[in-house]
């Protein structure tokens, strides 16, 4: 997959905050009662002056009480600014959160099929789940904590200043040695974030590729082979982590450090009356150090944000990644009609990316409107790639596809995707119900009695009605709860309701016992009934009437004719039926 042209962190920091244009009330509100708190943290030590001041006395009896109230009062007041903006920002971020996932999701249905074969399914599920909850934090949490402990730390500051601004300068020592050190750790935390990323992306395609495989493993005792590159992957997980411990867990401490230098320079100062009017008084000094010591706490929040940063801002780059990522082209603006199915191929070619060898080469050969066509060959013989040309999912990379004497790279993609039908042998359903599956896409429109009728079109309906809940029943991941026969006759429903002039048979029957293919070889002779059928077959004998056979051997058409002419002929198709005999 080609990735976005490398993006400063201002830029990436701009383009995350922008999905929470749509939400700027509400951003704006939390905003309020964030800089409500940062703007009342100087009122305790100011409480603490007065009191110390009048030595815990007050002529005005009211007071006595009153004073407490107020402090009680206060403080209540002050939380709920503290609940609405933290309930606000979290409501932000899991907006933001969710409109992010929609948007990959909806580009991962765009993307062409090269890029799905350039990263894995776990990769993807990687960038969805993990990469974004981590990019979340730097556009609320990160900001949150910029905005709020910003202004703290500045309400603290002018404070400090009013107290006694020579102390307060003193203490302002503190800040090029903090951002020395933030700076020196910043780079090394993003590669370690990068490298923690990778690291899951692995462990998300093991642990897929493991469930999805469970039955070889268990077959084959690949346990302990599996087991040992999980542990390699959770190891590089768990170093790359500790790569980024060490930068996140020394910025605390050294703050910490420096502020207690400053402190302790300032108590020097002050107690020797150096300096003038925060000593004056016990409580203008105990006011100034209670001010002080809580302006660390905003300070080290504002260094170790930078941690959550640059976590933030290395799950950005793989996000914006996909969401850059070039989309299937679909330059055609012919918009087609139903067709009739004439198919041609005028010296098409094809090579997959980064291959050196073509996958097709010089292929030529027409196919009349609902006649049936069979592509036969040895395994890697361009066949599967052959049948992936026409609805485009591929474009060829010479020569050209005709339908109806229209050339397929003029035609939109919806139009020339809505005449065509596939059956694979890879059958590919959904955890839905049987309804839904049958009704997928295209098809979601259909009535019941139209479902039904091609469930029983397809030999299907049969074992529908025994089943408890029918069309309703929910079938399991990719149909885990059917038999091979059964999911493989599912999927002719789907084709048959489509009722597309062109269908696709790749390895249709593959696979099955000879009751199961029985069925589903009569539930295709009814799908290909008057339709322009294309037939990828291993087995020689689901072939044998077809209008047209062509035998493909590395990409090339070695021989064209009907099964009695090529078995006649004695060439490469006639060697291949000897052997399946």
């Amino acid at each position: 997959m080609n990735k976005s042209p490398p993006q400063n962190n201002r830029e990436i920091y701009v383009r995350l905050l922008a999905y929470l244009r749509p939400y700027w009330r509400v951003f704006l509100l939390a905003l309020l009662c964030m800089v409500a708190v940062a703007l009342t943290e100087p009122v305790f030590p100011a409480m603490m002056k007065l009191l110390l001041d009048r030595g815990f006395k007050t002529d005005d009896q009211r007071m006595v009480w009153m004073i407490p109230c107020g402090i009680v009062l206060f403080f209540a007041l002050r939380s709920v600014f503290v609940f609405c903006g933290g309930y606000l920002m979290m409501w932000l971020s899991s907006r933001m959160v969710t409109d992010i996932r929609r948007q990959m999701f909806a580009k991962m249905l765009l993307l062409p099929s090269s890029a799905y074969l350039e990263q894995s399914s776990g990769k993807l599920i990687s960038r969805l789940v993990y990469d974004v909850s981590n990019l979340s934090e730097a556009a609320t949490s990160v900001f949150v904590s910029l905005v709020r402990e910003s202004i703290t730390a500045a309400a603290l500051m002018a404070y400090l200043l009013y107290l006694d601004w020579k102390l307060t300068l003193v203490s302002l020592g503190i800040g090029p040695v903090i951002a020395v050190v933030v700076k020196a750790f910043s780079r090394r935390m993003r590669a370690a974030s990068r490298m923690s990323f990778e690291s899951i992306r692995l462990i998300s395609h093991a642990i897929e590729e493991t469930a999805n495989a469970q039955k070889v493993v268990k077959i084959f005792a690949g346990q302990s082979q599996l087991k040992h590159r999980f542990w390699k992957n959770t190891e590089q997980f768990r170093r790359a982590q500790m790569k980024e411990a060490i930068p996140a867990s020394a910025v605390t401490p050294i703050t910490h450090v420096a502020a207690a230098v400053a402190i302790a320079i300032i108590t020097f100062l002050a107690l020797s009356q150096t300096t003038g009017q925060a000593g004056a008084t016990a409580g203008g000094f105990v006011s100034f150090v209670t001010a002080l010591l809580m302006l660390i706490a905003p300070i080290k929040q504002l260094t170790s944000i930078n941690t959550t940063l640059q976590r933030a801002l290395a799950a950005s780059e793989s996000v914006f990644a996909l969401l850059d990522a070039p989309v299937e082209l679909d330059t055609g603006t012919h918009h087609l009609g139903r067709l009739d199915g004439h198919i041609e191929f005028s010296n098409v070619s094809f090579a997959y990316p980064g291959s050196d060898r073509p996958a097709l080469s010089g292929i030529s050969f027409n196919v009349k409107a609902g006649k049936t066509v069979a592509l036969v060959g040895a395994s890697g013989g361009g066949k599967t790639t052959l049948g992936a040309l026409i609805p485009r999912l591929h474009g060829v990379t010479g020569g050209t596809i005709f339908l109806d004497g229209i050339n397929i790279a003029d035609a939109s993609l919806s139009s020339l995707r809505g005449n065509i039908a596939l059956v694979s042998q890879d059958i590919v359903l959904f955890n839905d119900t049987l309804e839904a599956n049958i009704a997928f896409g295209a098809n979601a429109s259909s009535t019941r009695e139209q479902v039904i009728e091609a469930a029983k079109a397809a030999n299907a309906w049969e074992f529908i009605e025994q089943l408890p809940d029918g069309l309703d029943t929910f079938i399991g991941e990719n149909g885990s709860r059917l038999s091979g026969g059964q999911r493989q006759r599912i999927a002719i429903a789907r084709a048959i309701l489509k009722n597309a002039p062109i269908l696709i048979l790749d390895e249709a029957t593959s696979a099955l016992d000879t009751e199961s293919e029985r069925l589903v070889q009569a539930a295709l002779s009814a799908l290909m009934k008057n339709r322009t059928t294309l037939v990828i077959a291993h087995r020689l004998t689901t072939i044998e009437r077809a209008d047209q056979i062509l035998v493909l051997d590395q990409g090339r058409i070695v021989e064209s004719g009907t099964h009695d002419e090529l078995t006649v002929k004695g060439g490469y198709y006639a060697g291949l039926s000897r052997l399946q005999a």
